[in-house]
């Protein structure tokens, strides 16, 4: 199940307010987008609903990432490979 993710607010310029509600820490709330294969159909999703801090947090424990496919209405764990990509993206 993707996770419910509530957004830092925007300042002037369009970007998070440092001074907002979520203080400093505004970015690790942003939604980070990968991409993972549908095993039903073979096509590739975009993936949005996880925040940096929860894909870390799942990385770290070795929680499940599920992804879903909108045409086929199916949830599915990422590949291991997927997983060392989100690694590689979020620069840990």
């Amino acid at each position: 199940m993707a996770a419910i993710l509530r957004f830092a607010p925007l300042g002037k310029n369009g970007r998070h307010d440092p001074h907002g509600q979520w203080g400093e820490h505004g970015l690790t709330n942003e939604p980070i987008p990968f991409m993972s294969r549908c095993p039903r159909c073979g096509h590739r999703r975009l993936q949005d609903g996880y925040a940096r801090r929860v894909l870390r947090l799942l990385l770290n424990s070795n929680g499940k990432i599920l992804a879903y496919c909108t045409p086929c209405d199916r949830f599915w764990p990422i590949s291991p490979l997927e997983r060392s990509g989100i690694v590689i993206g979020l620069g840990d």
